[in-house]
């Protein structure tokens, strides 16, 4: 059985569905987010940013840590929101945020 599925029990086939598809989703939004990062960082906005850097790494540590509790303790798919809106939106917000603000102080020169 799946980890999200062990909470489940004695739940019907249409909750058991929808907490699968809830899982599905986050992990989704969190790799698209990793991604935005990623290209950001490759474009080279955010490179010699050292405060986002030091956010975007603090938060990925640490939901790598929560993550790893989530799974090995059967928690509730719910931690996997908070989980999730610290180490992944956190920093990709962080990131976007860089990057509008540096590509509108190059612009205004």
């Amino acid at each position: 059985k799946q980890w999200y599925q062990r909470r489940v029990r004695g739940a019907t086939d249409s909750i058991r569905k929808s907490k699968e598809t809830e899982v599905l989703v986050a992990l989704s939004l969190s790799v698209t987010f990793n991604a935005l990062e990623l290209i950001s960082l490759f474009v080279g906005y955010t490179i010699f940013s050292y405060a986002t850097g030091m956010i975007s790494t603090c938060c990925h540590v640490s939901g790598a840590i929560v993550l790893a509790f989530v799974l090995l303790e059967s928690l509730s798919v719910t931690s996997l929101w908070y989980c999730f809106a610290f180490s992944c939106a956190l920093p990709a917000f962080v990131e976007m945020l860089t990057v509008i603000v540096i590509s509108r102080i190059q612009g205004s020169r």
